[in-house]
């Protein structure tokens, strides 16, 4: 299942050279990947693989810099979700949800991996 990381505000973005930064040093396992060619003109700014031994995570980042595009396990979802939060300043809402909007939530600097996975069960 596809979930997104979505704000939206006209005047503030995540820079790729912020969010690149960010993962090297809090996901430093993360495979960078060129985007796609089927999906740059939506996607591509920044494109990456997350794998641990019990859950895989692709993540694309939209190139107007205000959504993360995330495909895997739930549980490491909610945990790109919420640091995907923190790149985002507090007051922007910043919104969780599936790809059919069937369930949606705000995330909040204090939300937890628990919350976000029981919203989108």
């Amino acid at each position: 299942m596809s979930y997104l990381v979505v704000f939206d505000s006209k005047t503030w973005h995540v820079d790729a050279d912020v969010l690149l930064a960010a993962l090297r040093e809090e996901w430093p396992a993360a495979e960078m990947q060129p985007a796609a060619p089927h999906i740059a003109s939506e996607v591509g700014d920044v494109h990456w693989f997350y794998r641990t031994e019990g859950a895989d995570v692709e993540a694309y980042t939209a190139t107007d810099g205000t959504c993360l595009f995330l495909k895997g396990g739930l549980d490491l979802v909610a945990k790109f979700a919420i640091w995907y939060r923190r790149l985002v300043p507090a007051d922007i809402k910043v919104i969780f949800c599936d790809e059919g909007y069937n369930f949606d939530g705000v995330v909040t600097l204090d939300s937890t991996e628990e919350a976000l996975v029981e919203l989108a069960s």
